[in-house]
């Protein structure tokens, strides 16, 4: 085998689940596969691109971003290492929806969507582990539009760190954030400003709620932070106009 595929190859074996694979399925993956280096700030696809491929992320971080018709850029999440996205094609032959853009620099492996549907085919429990990852990142970007929508600056962190959190490791003392985000990633999740972050971020930490070292978030007290979600002091939405009444046509 060339030394291109293997390497590949070797970041495929780590990636989570595809390890379980037979050898046959995952050499067959890796000779397909393009595995690529990007800088921060590189496009990998555009909506109303046609989805032919997947990507599976080995390190750095790439956001998704949903572009409104006005031109407004709302971002649905964040990937990280261990990753997969774009894999929506591997389910409908609807283009992409959404914009993928690289945060730093990463490695990332690209695979054609129809070798990769025949793996599945042949191997359905890892096609429903990609799939329930799918669901859970719909979920969440669900939840951050409405809590965007309902909640304030201060409850949305509270949530966000708990999300995160789904995906860190215990430590002593706390739960360690996977994810090492700058406080312009966590506005933008938030759809807030860095300033303001970075102030609810240092009132956490003085509340006693987080700890921080550099990037590094350790969560210290994950009841106090869900309480804070659902306070209605902090949750409550300003003050406006009620919602209109609900036609039948709706």
């Amino acid at each position: 085998m060339p030394a291109e595929p293997k390497r590949q190859l070797w970041y495929l074996r780590k990636f989570p689940g595809f390890g379980a694979l037979p050898p046959e399925a995952l050499v067959a993956l890796a000779e397909v596969a393009e595995l690529r280096e990007c800088p921060r700030r590189t496009t990998l696809y555009l909506p109303g691109d046609v989805a032919k491929y997947v990507y599976l992320l080995h390190g750095g971080r790439v956001a998704a971003y949903h572009v409104s018709a006005a031109g407004r850029t709302i971002t649905l999440g964040l990937h990280g290492a261990g990753d997969l996205f774009g894999e929506s094609c591997l389910w409908t032959a609807a283009p992409r929806d959404e914009m993928a853009v690289t945060a730093t620099a990463v490695i990332v492996s690209v695979v054609p969507r129809a070798p990769l549907r025949r793996v599945l085919d042949e191997h359905p429990e890892l096609e429903r582990r990609l799939f329930e990852r799918a669901v859970a990142r719909r979920d969440a970007a669900a939840r951050r539009l409405c809590a965007a929508l309902s909640l304030s600056v201060r409850a949305r962190l509270a949530a966000q760190l708990l999300d995160l959190g789904e995906h860190g490791q215990d430590i002593p003392g706390g739960r360690e954030l996977a994810l090492e985000l700058c406080h312009h990633e966590f506005a933008a999740l938030l759809g807030t400003t860095r300033e303001t972050v970075s102030l609810e971020l240092r009132r956490f930490e003085d509340e006693g709620l987080i700890a921080r070292q550099r990037r590094r978030i350790v969560l210290l007290d994950l009841p106090r932070l869900r309480a804070l979600v659902h306070d209605t002091r902090a949750s409550a939405p300003r003050p406006g106009r009620p919602p209109p009444e609900p036609t039948e046509e709706s």
